[in-house]
């Protein structure tokens, strides 16, 4: 049986370096910036922690999730970086973090994620968008993502980058983001636990309150792995089979 792609939503709400939750308003929609190649994940030798006291700075620790950030050579946004644990097996928390037709349910500030195109069983093309607070316009970006496996079940990094894709053009009234790159990155720290690292560098493009910006970088990260915990509490055994499918096709030891 084939693992599908089809659930793959990579970007997570990425954007809500713009913050708040809100339903959309229609707004006039402003230019963004242009992509470029700025990911960056630590190795399979590297724990989380240490690859977060290289050039990074202490931004917040709440709720058990670590927030750094530091300067983005390709935005006017700092790169912002959590790190958090979820207590749950990392396959479990890989396929809550895979599953497109929900992350809407726990990711900050998300309003909309589809399947744009399927492309492999381990990449995709995905259409994301968030919500801003009234009157700033939201956000959308198309990604180009992948599940990255470093050491089977004890090692995965879902990765994401903005791309273009002719299925989902720019939209009237939304900032279309052109430059935006990262990843979750899972650690197995035993068989009941999961070190989560979730990292994005982006240019959300047009103009921003600056107060508004500042706030996503601390809210986001924490947000989004507080949501994740919960998410992965309530859905526990929906996703077996799931889990099954993974096992024998992405994550099967290689012959």
């Amino acid at each position: 049986m084939v693992m599908k792609f089809v659930r793959l939503p990579v970007v997570m709400g990425i954007v809500s370096v713009l913050a708040g939750c809100r339903p959309s308003a229609s707004t006039t929609p402003d230019a963004a910036a242009s992509p470029v190649d700025a990911s960056e994940s630590p190795s399979s030798t590297d724990s989380p922690q240490a690859s977060s006291e290289t050039g990074w700075s202490p931004v917040t620790d709440e709720e058990g999730v670590v927030v750094t950030s530091r300067p983005s050579e390709r935005s006017p946004l700092p790169i912002f970086r959590g790190v958090g644990q979820v207590d749950a097996p990392l396959v479990e928390v890989l396929a809550v973090v895979t599953d497109a037709e929900r992350h809407r349910e726990w990711v900050f500030s998300c309003s909309d994620s589809s399947l744009v195109e399927q492309t492999s069983e381990s990449t995709g093309i995905v259409y994301n968008r968030t919500d801003t607070p009234w009157p700033v316009p939201d956000r959308d970006v198309v990604l180009d993502s992948r599940i990255e496996l470093v050491d089977g079940e004890r090692e995965v990094i879902v990765r994401f980058s903005a791309t273009a894709h002719p299925a989902r053009p720019p939209t009237d009234g939304v900032v279309r983001m052109t430059y935006l790159e990262g990843h979750y990155h899972l650690w197995a720290e035993d068989a009941a636990h999961t070190r989560v690292e979730y990292q994005v560098d982006s240019d959300p493009g047009g103009s921003l309150p600056t107060w508004l910006a500042t706030r996503g970088t601390r809210d986001m990260p924490v947000e989004t792995l507080r949501a994740l915990r919960a998410q992965v509490a309530r859905t526990r055994g929906l996703y077996d089979e799931r889990i099954a499918e993974f096992r024998r096709t992405l994550l099967a030891p290689a012959s």
